[in-house]
């Protein structure tokens, strides 16, 4: 066997202990690393998952992606524009056995500033409240006017004898509303 100097047995120590070191702090930072990847795994899963909008992520979807969510999550909010609709033509269509209920639900809308409101009745019986409008985002202003009434985009084409043909939102009042 080969004798070392003083001077070689030292940096020889000095080069073990610096390889233990170095691995000892790698299993650290590796355990301190998972530990941290399950508490931010578990935080996810207790938190309830929303979504603003069809294009939008959860951060549970997104991982490590967070930042990307955020700016996805601002264009959304921005494109969901809610449209004032007082300027809109609005036909409201009583679907109940009450006189006058779409009438005097034009007079409630005429009084907070939907001025171009019109009165009619629909031939079928609704019971919750529903708000039709021509594009997405005009009319749901309105939703909070009345009782767990539902929004959709489209047209009515039947049920009434009223002409539906220019006009932005259609509501059709249900029994959920008749108290007004």
């Amino acid at each position: 066997m080969k004798k070392q100097n003083a001077v070689g047995l030292f940096f020889s120590t000095v080069l073990r202990a610096a390889v233990v070191i170095l691995g000892i702090a790698i299993v650290v930072f590796g355990i301190a690393f998972l530990i941290k990847l399950v508490k931010n795994d578990s935080k996810t899963n207790n938190e309830p998952i929303t979504t603003v909008g069809e294009t939008v992520l959860t951060e549970a979807e997104m991982g490590d992606e967070l930042l990307s969510a955020e700016s996805t999550t601002e264009q959304t909010t921005e494109e969901a524009v809610v449209v004032d609709s007082r300027s809109k033509t609005i036909l409201v269509l009583n679907s109940t056995d009450v006189t006058g209920l779409a009438g005097r639900w034009v007079e409630a809308l005429k009084a907070d500033g939907y001025t171009n409101a019109s009165a009619a009745d629909y031939n079928e019986l609704q019971t919750t409240t529903r708000i039709i409008a021509v594009e997405d985002g005009v009319g749901t202003d309105l939703v909070q006017y009345f009782n767990g009434a539902s929004y959709e985009v489209g047209t009515v084409s039947s049920g009434t004898s009223a002409d539906t043909t220019g006009v932005d939102i259609v509501i059709i009042i249900g029994t959920s509303d008749q108290d007004k």
